[in-house]
């Protein structure tokens, strides 16, 4: 009879399983058919439905299957395999986030200003080049530089973090710091710069256009939206991979007997919920988008059609550019840049 501790991690594995699965395929449902959404934020969250999708649909499924069996039972080639796969889409996912915030921040850099930031096609590349950065770091184990085999307590595989040699020390150490300590600074930077940019626009407006102003009141629930958002995007990250980093950090350090093998699990499963995260905090925090997975998820025609419509009318996202706005002459007022996004 399989051990309690393996039916709970198997029933843990596949509730990610399909929450996640159902949730960031929904997500690239929403921008497959709703492509006028595709604009530069959005596509770095389409990128991360799309990477956690692919772990959802490839790994955690396998995992569900050993737990209940005990062990690993697919084979040296079956851990090398799922284990880069979870390694190149986590790394993804962890990068386009950062990735996210650093668009969010230069684009209120640029909020009073003429100049383009992020253009769709920039997107498009940055985002290219994050998954082909997270690719390098996936495919160097299966190089030579470290390698992958069983974690915790062997119904998955991951990297060698408890391995003494000089190789996997120093893949490990140079993989915390290009794929953990980088974006987690970019992420935390860019939200307190974020916050700054905003304060200084909602003051600049009220100083413009006056207190009671709708386009200083427009300036104030922006800040107060983008706090809410960056905030939460940071919380959510450092829930989900600190645990990880944490633990496989004290097993470089101290060695492989410091850890339990269960003990060593529990960041693991921590860190892939981010599945389910990940959806949640970029587009359920987003009105536009949820009015979109609602309207498709009832499937009738003309409901999705009005509610595009109606979204399409309404100012009820977080849209940045709108408040792009400068003095003329005397009084007079126009708006800067208008493309919609």
């Amino acid at each position: 009879m399989v051990p309690t501790i393996f039916v709970i991690f198997a029933v843990l594995a596949a509730v990610i399983c399909v929450i996640g699965a159902s949730l960031n395929s929904l997500v690239c449902l929403v921008f497959y058919k709703t492509k006028k959404l595709l604009n530069a934020p959005n596509i770095f969250i389409a990128s991360v439905a799309l990477g956690d999708l692919l772990y959802c649909v490839t790994s955690l499924p396998l995992l569900v299957v050993t737990n209940f069996h005990g062990r690993w039972i697919y084979g040296d080639y079956g851990c090398k395999a799922t284990a880069f796969v979870a390694t190149w889409s986590g790394l993804t996912s962890i990068m386009n986030l950062s990735l996210a915030g650093y668009e969010r921040y230069i684009a209120l850099v640029f909020l009073y200003k003429s100049q383009q930031t992020f253009t769709r096609r920039r997107a498009i590349r940055a985002t290219v080049a994050m998954w082909l950065y997270a690719l390098f770091w996936a495919t160097m184990p299966l190089c030579g530089w470290s390698g992958f085999e069983p974690e915790g307590v062997g119904t998955s595989c991951s990297l060698r973090w408890k391995s003494r040699d000089n190789l996997d020390l120093s893949y490990n150490i140079c993989l915390i710091f290009a794929c953990y300590v980088l974006p987690v600074s970019i992420m935390i930077a860019s939200y307190y710069k974020s916050c700054r940019e905003i304060n200084k626009g909602a003051k600049r407006a009220k100083k413009t256009w006056g207190k009671k102003s709708p386009f200083t009141k427009k300036a104030l629930e922006m800040e107060r939206k983008m706090v809410i958002l960056f905030g939460v995007m940071t919380v959510a990250y450092l829930v989900a991979w600190t645990p990880y980093a944490v633990v496989s950090l004290v097993a470089m350090i101290a060695g492989p007997d410091v850890i339990g093998e269960v003990t060593a699990s529990i960041p693991a499963y921590i860190a892939k919920s981010s599945v389910c995260y990940n959806p949640i905090v970029y587009v359920f925090l987003y009105k536009r988008l949820r009015r979109r997975m609602i309207a498709i998820v009832r499937r009738p025609k003309d409901s999705f059609t009005s509610s595009s419509r109606n979204e399409t009318r309404s100012g009820d996202t977080l849209n940045l550019k709108k408040l792009s706005y400068k003095r003329t002459d005397g009084d007079k007022i126009e708006n800067t840049n208008n493309n919609p996004s």
